[in-house]
């Protein structure tokens, strides 16, 4: 029996890299404009706003809903930072093709890390004819794409420089987040063009990319049989994806090395009463969920790397088969 494909949807800033990128993608437009002001200040205006919405929290979240209400508040805050760096111009003239070029540079000089084991883990969802999807509230497309063609030539056989790690089709990664217009302007993009409130055209909250995955599922496999979709985050941004994913996976480090994203996921998910388990002790039984149809979980599962993702009972024949079972799909159809 042929195994059913996966739809694997990754978060980009902190789960498939080490660390946040956006200064770097910053200072692609600062040497180029190096009047502007330093990513310094737009920081800590970001940081002063941050803390003033978090002083005037009454109490802390105790439920799912109220969670997912504290983090939708976020996006005043969010669309003010996006205001201060278009006013700032620091983006004009920057080309598509220059952000692509920048992010192999710093990948290749490992000013950005790309965590061990991504490349196989999508290897293996595209050689069983899965589908591979980037969703980010950062910027911008060509930057991630940029980033994963750099790193999988990076691990790709010694002596061969420029190929690609087996199995991985970088260019069919279908990669959302906002975008550099590159114009005299040094305007951001808007993801949603059609939005007639500018705070809800672009990619902000934890909200908007559940907005995008669905959108994406939804639009990919609309004329055939519905794969299992599994999302990894690190963030309480990646909140809603992963309660509404036929799997959820944050990815943790060890206690000693997790990052602040980490820890404030592990610690909202405390509050509000959600459970982890580690993937690898992952049954049958887990995967019989409804298909995306609402917040149906009051279980998340984690794995301190993509190592552990790809070599978990997920990606188990025993595991896909009931899957197919549970769906309807058929050899015939897939």
């Amino acid at each position: 029996m042929a195994l059913p494909s996966i739809h694997l949807i990754l978060d980009f800033d902190g789960t498939l890299t080490t660390a946040t990128t956006l200064p770097l993608i910053y200072d692609i437009g600062h040497r180029l404009n190096p009047l502007c002001p330093s990513w310094q200040s737009i920081s800590q205006a970001y940081i002063d706003d941050y803390k003033n919405l978090k002083s005037a929290q009454m109490i802390k979240p105790s439920t799912l809903s109220q969670e997912l209400s504290w983090l939708e508040s976020l996006r005043a805050i969010e669309h003010r930072s996006i205001a201060r760096v278009e006013a700032t111009k620091v983006f004009r003239g920057v080309t598509k093709e220059l952000i692509h070029s920048a992010a192999g540079k710093a990948v290749k000089d490992r000013e950005i890390e790309l965590r061990p084991g991504w490349e196989k883990l999508v290897g293996k969802v595209m050689e069983g004819h899965g589908k591979v999807g980037v969703v980010s509230v950062g910027w911008s497309p060509d930057f991630i794409q940029g980033c994963m063609e750099a790193s999988v030539q990076r691990v790709g056989p010694a002596g061969q420089d420029g190929n690609f790690e087996k199995g991985v089709d970088v260019a069919s990664i279908d990669v959302r987040a906002n975008n550099v217009l590159g114009s005299d302007e040094g305007k951001l993009d808007r993801y949603w063009r059609a939005a007639s409130v500018d705070d809800r055209s672009r990619i902000l909250t934890a909200a908007d990319k559940l907005r995008v995955m669905t959108d994406v599922v939804d639009t990919e496999h609309i004329d055939g049989p519905r794969p299992l979709v599994v999302y990894v985050g690190d963030s309480t941004t990646d909140l809603e994806c992963l309660l509404h994913a036929d799997v959820g996976i944050c990815l943790d480090g060890e206690p000693a090395a997790m990052t602040g994203e980490q820890r404030d996921l592990e610690e909202a998910l405390n509050r509000v009463g959600i459970d982890r388990r580690w993937l690898g002790d992952m049954k049958e039984a887990d995967l019989e969920v409804p298909l995306m149809q609402s917040i149906n979980h009051s279980l998340l599962w984690w794995a301190k790397d993509f190592h552990e993702i790809r070599g978990s009972p997920l990606f188990s024949a025993t595991n896909y088969c009931k899957y197919r079972e549970k769906n309807g799909s058929s050899e015939d159809n897939m």
